[in-house]
């Protein structure tokens, strides 16, 4: 395609299409042309004229380097723009906001931005975005109601504020991009400035987080005040606009992300709105499973990343232990009494919460090593006494704390476990699966969402606590090695006539699989509780065919029966 004619000559042939009316040619004109070919301020006023932003953006950001002038004259239009216009226009601006921050050239398909001017292309453009706005031609209900400055970033919040609060995220992605390797040649002074540089950068971006952070809070300041007084005058006229209490709830979860990164702070009035938020707000989903099971490992999650961060002294601890057992947020009703040296209380939390029992073994295993003299007894005798629900939590993940901590007390664990009769099957059933392996499965705990709770952004102390367990569970087949299992005959038959009475079906594989057990006893066993198929194998391993023979015809003789009664039944 043809990308350079003469100046004088693309002139005439943008005059030409203009007169046609053919102005979507003239914008791919533009689009493709070198810019030396073109007359800037012809080409500047007709895309002015018509509304060929995608043009005029290209102009001012390949032809001058500048990228704020277009965001303005956007911002220009859309506040004097027609309620029906305006939405196509905004998503404009969010998309331009989008690929300048993402180092994309726009329109699309023009390339990428020079990796070095990033960092300053965002600086700008978010500064441009926190300014006060200086017009006031578009009177919404939004701006009228909204006491004090308006800043332009307001109007692409009350356009979309999910969709504007994604793009605004997009500016504080750490550049990843590949730094040059520093030569011999180099002086120790290059680097200490290169090292001032970045940290001045890091400062920098903070900086415009938090100052995007307040202009955020100062939307939740003002609604709320803006609420109370419509409640009190009984006014119901703008409780409907923006920000909607749909809107609210992505700037809680945006502020509550970045004061979790540790990168914005907020007042103890506005943490306490986040905290009400993400459990309050849980409740009301408690009757659809599906909503309510991704949310609110979503809200419980960014809850944890909070409190990680955050000064035990800007929140109360009673009222959001309250709201988050309301809410069912065990692992933080966990955390805060552990917090609060209220260790009993904070295991039994961690219990409840049975789609993650990882946490609940990596808080005991963390308390038994920390604790000592009295607390340590109490806490370790309160372990022991709940070793049947821990079963039924996680069996391996109760049969590893038992070989890692208690192990002098396994022979007392199994026998206070016989009042617990399925639970004492799957401790059982753990033992043997160990003997038999030399391994056992930890791979439940090792779900990538899981753990990337902790990954980055979690507070420190528990992200140590949960990477201490599971570096310990990697070490458990080299653990094994150094202690092995020993399993007596007295625990296989016990666990086979358990077997017989939970998993009929895996009697006969398991008899296979192992051969220490006394032939007798196993027999007698499966014959008492009808394990035909066990039976008749352990028949014939003592010799005596004729039997095993027997008992299998008798069992399908059985069969033949159930068939004619079913037949007979559909038939009739």
């Amino acid at each position: 395609m043809l990308g350079c004619l003469p100046p004088e000559i693309m002139q005439v042939l943008i005059e030409h299409y203009s007169s046609k009316g053919w102005f979507q040619l003239v914008e791919q004109c533009v689009l493709h042309m070198d810019i030396s070919s073109l007359d800037f301020n012809q080409v500047v006023i007709l895309c002015r004229e018509h509304g060929l932003y995608g043009a005029l953006v290209y102009l001012f950001n390949k032809g001058l380097d500048d990228f704020r002038t277009p965001l303005e004259e956007l911002l220009v239009v859309l506040r004097n723009s027609q309620r029906e216009s305006a939405p196509g226009l905004g998503y404009r601006m969010l998309v331009y906001l989008k690929y300048c921050f993402t180092g994309l050239a726009f329109p699309p398909g023009q390339g990428t931005l020079p990796p070095s001017h990033l960092s300053s292309l965002r600086t700008e453009l978010l500064q441009f975005l926190l300014e006060v706005s200086d017009g006031q031609d578009r009177k919404s209900a939004s701006t009228l109601a909204f006491e004090g400055a308006y800043l332009n970033l307001y109007y692409l919040l009350e356009l979309d504020t999910e969709a504007t609060l994604d793009v605004l995220k997009c500016a504080f992605i750490e550049d990843k991009s590949p730094k040059p390797h520093s030569s011999f040649s180099e002086s120790g002074d290059a680097n200490v400035e290169a090292k001032k540089e970045k940290d001045l950068m890091a400062e920098s971006e903070i900086m415009l987080v938090q100052n995007t952070i307040n202009a955020l809070v100062h939307v939740l300041d003002k609604t709320v005040s803006r609420t109370d007084g419509l409640a009190s005058n009984d006014d119901t006229e703008f409780i409907e606009g923006w920000p909607s209490k749909k809107d609210m709830g992505y700037l809680f979860e945006f502020i509550a992300y970045y004061v979790a990164c540790g990168k914005a702070k907020i007042s103890k009035s506005v943490l306490n709105q986040i905290l009400e938020y993400l459990t309050l707000e849980n409740n009301s989903l408690q009757s659809v499973s599906t909503i309510r099971t991704e949310t609110s490992k979503r809200r419980k999650k960014q809850l944890l990343e909070v409190l990680e961060v955050v000064l035990e002294i800007d929140w109360d601890q009673s009222y959001v232990l309250q709201l988050c057992e309301n809410a069912r947020f065990y692992q933080v009703c966990g955390l805060i009494h552990a917090i609060r040296r209220q260790y009993l209380a904070a295991l039994d939390s961690f219990m409840k919460d049975v789609e993650e029992p990882i946490h609940t073994f990596a808080f005991i295993n963390n308390t038994l090593m920390q604790l000592s003299d009295g607390d340590y007894t109490t806490f370790r005798s309160a372990v022991i006494s709940r070793i049947p629900e821990l079963v039924h939590l996680s069996r391996e993940g109760t049969f590893f704390l038992v070989i890692d901590h208690f192990k002098d007390e396994s022979s007392h664990i199994l026998s206070e476990l016989n009042s617990h009769q399925k639970c004492l099957f799957l401790y059982l059933k753990t033992v043997i699966e160990v003997h038999l392996s030399g391994t056992l499965n930890f791979s439940y705990l090792r779900e990538e969402e899981i753990v990337d709770v902790f990954k980055g952004r979690r507070g420190k102390d528990m992200s140590k606590e949960l990477e201490a367990y599971l570096e310990r569970i990697s070490n458990f087949p080299k653990f094994l090695r150094s202690n092995p299992l020993h399993v007596t005959d007295d625990m296989t038959e016990l666990y086979l006539e358990l077997l017989c009475q939970f998993e009929r079906d895996s009697v006969l594989k398991f008899l296979e699989t192992f051969d220490s057990y006394r032939v007798e006893h196993c027999l007698r066993l499966c014959q008492e509780y009808g394990i035909i198929d066990a039976a008749a194998f352990l028949l014939e391993r003592v010799g005596d065919v004729g039997s095993a023979l027997l008992l299998t015809l008798s069992s399908l003789n059985d069969k033949f029966t159930e068939l004619d009664t079913a037949v007979g039944s559909v038939v009739s």
